[in-house]
């Protein structure tokens, strides 16, 4: 599970970032026109997701990371219902409509899978301290 999220995680930690510094030259990442002001906040809002994905590996406790595993989903769907709404507007055969497609089915993926797994942690009987034993044993 980590190695995909943190592809996921580094794609929207790149696009954010790109967006945020470099509205004009990176808005041709994004499959639908861009002025400068939507690109940053664009930007803004992918860098949070870049900057939380990452970090809840870094943090490798899925039972304190419950809050945002449980936002993804909403997150994915909130993403699918704009983009349905505007799916005139966005080229989904280019290079960013597919990755964008992507990268929200990760999302998706993320959200529905992190919970699930959040659940076999605590439902084995081994509580809240689970994680940071997990933590111990894979970095040992």
């Amino acid at each position: 599970m980590r190695p995909p999220l943190a592809v996921l995680g580094s794609s929207w930690l790149g696009i954010g970032t790109g967006l945020l510094l470099r509205p004009g030259f990176r808005s041709d990442f994004v499959p639908w026109h861009t002025g400068r002001v939507d690109a940053q906040a664009l930007g803004v809002w992918a860098l949070a997701l870049g900057v939380g994905v990452p970090g809840s590996l870094a943090e490798d406790d899925l039972d304190r990371t419950r809050a945002a595993l449980l936002s993804l989903p909403g997150t994915a769907l909130a993403m699918t219902l704009v983009l349905g709404v505007r799916a005139s507007h966005v080229d989904w055969a280019s290079g960013p409509g597919l990755g964008l497609f992507g990268m929200v089915a990760g999302l998706l993926v993320a959200g529905v899978s992190g919970p699930l797994l959040v659940k076999g942690i605590t439902g084995a009987g081994t509580g809240a301290g689970s994680g940071a034993g997990g933590a111990a044993r894979s970095t040992g």
